[in-house]
């Protein structure tokens, strides 16, 4: 009966505003950013998260950010 208010696959996700569902982070003005070590994947779960990843940019849930202090570019290694 409800079936299309649920979303079954990544892809019916799409339409629904940020606005709606976005997070914010608050930060205290007097908040340092920090350099933290890359974490290794063994191979069977890099390949796992490289899809799971693509899957979220194609449908439009995450997006890269280029020009933020505080984020950094995600890596699979």
């Amino acid at each position: 009966r409800y079936k299309k208010a649920i979303a079954w696959q990544m892809a019916d996700i799409k339409g629904i505003s940020p606005t709606v569902c976005m997070h914010i982070i608050l930060l205290e003005e007097t908040a340092k950013n920090s350099v933290e070590c890359q974490r290794r994947l063994n191979p069977i779960m890099k390949e796992v998260v490289k899809k799971e990843i693509i899957k979220w940019l194609d449908a439009g849930v995450i997006y890269p950010i280029s020009d933020s202090v505080w984020e950094d570019a995600i890596w699979t290694m």
